[in-house]
């Protein structure tokens, strides 16, 4: 029997189930259900197959080999079914030669081999016909090509020609550089040197807000409205649309900035304005 032999060569090797268990992965129950012959414990076909392979490796032994004694011990239906299916797909590759010789045999006798000869002749025949066809053709190419020469050396078509070349060059307008567009909304480049808690709000939305160490250089854009407040003013340099705004305050003042397109404005005319709209 499979456990037997799984039990018998663990035991030779001076192993004991915690050995197995720990060096496949196995469960302890699982490794005595299969020494037993009880798989009725395992978790299922594929699982028990996998099992018995890996115990089998473990052990140095033959792992097809095991699968396949378990199969007859367990399935002997299935491992019949799929000798019989073997067996039979063997002997349909040894016929196939023989097939292949016969089929060879009669391309090459009776009315087959005269279909292809006839075959034959038509396409060969059909070749000629366009060979001749297409020789005609190159021929009167160049025999009409030959009397149109004379016709191509007129000199006056050259000129007309070289005049339109020059036309659309005088009439063509120069282009004028297209003036760059402008675009809206506020844009704000905050550099740190030193570190700065930091909160920006972008049209009324928090977009950032945390501490931004030493070095740091940020970019924050609104179409409206941007708020910066800053914990620690005379740590931030600021540039708005482009241009140098200085510092926003004072080393450990809190300080909080209010930013439009049209540039800074204070908390009150900003209130002001959102009311009339």
């Amino acid at each position: 029997m499979l456990g037997d032999l799984l039990r018998s060569e663990r035991e030779r090797q001076g192993l004991s189930i915690n050995d197995i268990e720990k060096g496949t992965s196995i469960r302890a129950l699982y490794i005595e259900s299969i020494e037993a012959g009880d798989y009725s414990q395992l978790p299922g076909e594929v699982y028990t197959k996998g099992f018995i392979r890996n115990y089998a490796n473990f052990l140095k032994m033959d792992a097809d080999a095991m699968v396949k004694r378990y199969m007859e011990e367990n399935h002997p239906e299935k491992v019949a079914a799929q000798e019989e299916a073997e067996a039979a797909a063997a002997q349909k590759a040894a016929q196939e030669p023989v097939k292949t010789a016969a089929k060879a045999q009669s391309f090459s006798t009776g009315d087959d081999f005269r279909e292809r000869v006839e075959k034959s002749h038509k396409n060969q025949n059909m070749l000629l016909i366009v060979a001749v066809v297409l020789i005609v053709a190159v021929a009167g190419f160049f025999l009409l090509g030959s009397d149109s020469k004379p016709a191509a050396k007129s000199p006056a078509p050259a000129q007309t020609s070289s005049q339109q070349a020059k036309a659309p060059a005088a009439e063509q307008p120069e282009k004028k550089a297209e003036a760059p567009k402008k675009t809206g909304g506020v844009e704000v480049v905050a550099k740190f040197n030193d570190a700065c808690w930091t909160q920006v709000k972008a049209d009324g939305k928090t977009i950032y807000e945390g501490t931004l160490q030493k070095g740091k250089t940020e970019t924050w854009k609104a179409k409206e409205k941007l708020v910066v407040t800053a914990g620690n003013a005379g740590a931030v340099e600021l540039k708005i649309n482009g241009k140098d705004s200085g510092k926003m305050g004072e080393k450990g003042q809190v300080a909080e900035k209010i930013y439009t397109p049209d540039g800074e404005t204070s908390a009150a005319k900003q209130s002001k304005k959102d009311s009339k709209k």
